[in-house]
């Protein structure tokens, strides 16, 4: 018997709308995996640089003068600072999600326990959730101040500084304090009031009295280019000697 020809399904032909869509499908992937790359390219590059030693960082970058010791890694480490403070702080990998490094903060010394949130980006610095009480030994972090015996009750939601914009909101409540420099008369001030705020590209900063009268002392304006713009009232020039008191007194200076 004469067996059949078997017949093969004839093969189907590529028409050029099925080139095209393998053409998109094969460029989803190339992109997806180019995608997936640079995720793990970043992610890597991010470990590496918050693994860093802090010491590594401060001799890259520099530290104030008030840093006296560093340890741990830019993620988690410890500041030793004059005036028996130190500062910890401790990274959130939350933060890496919204582009920015970011670190709870506690800062404590003989009278200061400060607690809050530090955050990091190439378009922004900021402090946000700061809260607790700050003593005198606050006022050794600051060049030419002097001792004072008060106490400050600090409650600040967010102050953020970028090239666009300076951003503040809270209070700072201080008890009235006894201030003596060395060789210098005592100065006694009352309880005073601070109020941060933000008015256009501005942080504003104004600090009254906190009684009934409630005499404006002055006030500071911080710009996003680095300007400050300081007003002291005569009710606070009154209080320090050798500034004339019949008429606010005007300075600007920029941080450097």
């Amino acid at each position: 018997m004469q067996k059949e020809a078997k017949q093969m399904p004839p093969t189907p032909k590529e028409t050029p709308a099925g080139r095209g869509a393998q053409r998109h499908a094969r460029g989803r992937r190339i992109v997806s995996m180019i995608g997936l790359s640079l995720v793990a390219l970043l992610f890597f590059g991010g470990t590496v640089l918050v693994n860093l030693p802090a010491t590594t960082m401060a001799r890259i970058t520099g530290v104030p003068p008030q840093v006296r010791a560093l340890s741990g890694s830019l993620w988690s480490g410890r500041a030793m600072l004059d005036g028996g403070l130190v500062l910890n702080w401790q990274g959130k990998w939350t933060s890496l999600l919204r582009g920015q490094i970011g670190a709870d903060l506690t800062l404590t010394g003989p009278r200061t326990l400060l607690q809050g949130y530090g955050f990091a980006s190439p378009w922004q610095i900021g402090l946000s959730d700061i809260s607790g009480r700050g003593g005198a030994d606050l006022l050794v972090l600051v060049p030419g101040a002097s001792p004072c015996d008060g106490q400050a009750v600090v409650d600040i939601a967010r102050a953020t500084w970028s090239r666009a914009r300076v951003t503040s909101n809270g209070r700072v409540q201080i008890s009235d304090s006894l201030c003596q420099a060395p060789g210098q008369a005592a100065l006694e001030t009352p309880p005073l009031d601070l109020v941060l705020t933000s008015e256009g590209t501005d942080g504003v900063a104004t600090l009254t009295t906190n009684n009934a009268v409630k005499s404006e002392m002055g006030q500071a304006r911080l710009g996003p280019d680095g300007w400050i713009k300081l007003r002291i009232e005569p009710a606070a020039a009154q209080l320090i000697p050798g500034l004339p008191d019949s008429a606010p007194t005007l300075l600007e200076f920029q941080l450097n």
